[in-house]
């Protein structure tokens, strides 16, 4: 219903490649742009033909469009470059923190606000964060990011029956009306109440009630589903913009942050992010497997150093990435594997030692037991 069978099945085939451990040795990787292309394309197909003038047709994808790179661009203010080095280090750092630009070094509030104002103490991030950018788009735009919400009356039929169902904007059965009678009471309206609109249908079905094709109840349902799609796709395609927008480095970790707030699947930041000349790549990979990531996982190796975009690349499977990518020149692990495995160490000395004492008290117990045994046998008691 929701994109062409051929279209997710490819997509999900390829991606459960990647996911399974199927190493090849050379693929030609998933462009980034195509999958936000392939998603304006099933805005434009599902919520944009025939619900728009001809001009709001031709408009509608570019505004969507532009959606997608506004979110991806406040991302970017919200964590810039060197914020995202910061925290998960790919190069030399830079002597600037966002927090200091916007409110110490900030020339407003130094003239607003005196040196000891609690604004100064504020986190950039939480300051700017999602819910505070969603509220500040225009309402066409912050709109797109509501949960789907069910009209309040809905009919089986268009014409010809007065069978209806009373709705809360998510779904459930206020109140049934008409759907004994409809039903020849194979269903009866007071058993529906309480009821998701979904499970309506499907009740109805099982007891041998076929729909019109054109019933609301249905047209409701898809609608719905239609619309947590296109949430869940804007949010996706941010993701991919913000990946390709960053680079081979930056790019992948700001995306992983997206995915980490926003629920997407983090896999899709580390597929993009291997760069075999990145410092960091180490610590890029502890964050992802910290996160749950997957060690069957198989990776793109320099998808931005592609020359066009028909080339082949290798692939690597994340295990490999474990055992072979170092630190530094010098050391293989990173600081914090270095003080887990030493912690490690620690605990398997300590119960080791806990263990030998252990065994030495319960020797020193039985040798204490015979020599009472003994003294009692030589007393006589």
């Amino acid at each position: 219903m929701l994109l062409p069978k051929k279209k997710i099945n490819w997509k999900f085939m390829h991606i459960n490649l990647l996911r399974k451990g199927q190493e090849q040795s050379k693929i030609v990787p998933i462009a980034l742009d195509d999958k936000v292309n392939e998603f304006i394309d099933w805005y434009f197909e599902n919520m944009v033909k025939g619900h728009y003038t001809d001009i709001g047709e031709y408009h509608q994808p570019m505004e969507m469009r532009n959606l997608i790179e506004k979110m991806a661009v406040w991302y970017e203010l919200r964590y810039p470059d060197y914020e995202i080095n910061r925290l998960m280090p790919t190069s030399s750092q830079e002597n600037i923190k966002i927090d200091d630009v916007m409110f110490n070094s900030n020339g407003y509030i130094n003239e607003q606000l005196d040196e000891d104002s609690d604004v100064r103490v504020l986190d950039w991030d939480e300051f700017y964060n999602a819910k505070t950018f969603i509220n500040s788009l225009p309402w066409e735009e912050r709109s797109l990011f509501q949960k789907p919400r069910y009209s309040h009356l809905v009919y089986v039929e268009l014409d010809g029956s007065s069978a209806h169902l009373h709705l809360t904007s998510d779904g459930i059965v206020q109140e049934s009306e008409g759907l004994d009678a409809y039903t020849h009471f194979k269903v009866k309206d007071k058993n529906l109440e309480g009821m998701h609109i979904e499970d309506v249908v499907q009740l109805l079905k099982e007891n041998g009630i076929v729909l019109p094709s054109d019933n609301e109840l249905e047209a409701t349902i898809n609608h719905a589903k239609k619309w947590a799609y296109q949430k869940e796709g804007i949010l996706n395609c941010v993701m991919y913009r913000i990946i390709e927008r960053g680079g081979n480095r930056i790019g992948p970790r700001r995306a992983f942050l997206f995915a980490k707030e926003f629920e997407r699947n983090i896999d899709i930041p580390m597929i993009y992010g291997v760069d075999y000349s990145d410092p960091g790549l180490r610590q890029f990979i502890n964050e992802y497997i910290k996160a749950g990531g997957s060690k069957n996982l198989i990776c793109y190796v320099g998808y931005f150093f592609r020359a066009s975009k028909k080339e082949k690349i290798d692939t690597v499977s994340m295990q490999k990435l474990i055992q072979s990518v170092h630190h530094d020149c010098v050391t293989k692990y990173t600081p914090e594997e270095t003080e887990l495995h030493q912690r490690m160490v620690n605990a398997l000395a300590s119960q080791i030692d806990t263990d030998e004492v252990k065994k030495e008290e319960v020797k020193q117990l039985r040798l204490q037991r015979k020599l009472e045994k003994s003294r009692n046998h030589s007393t006589g008691n």
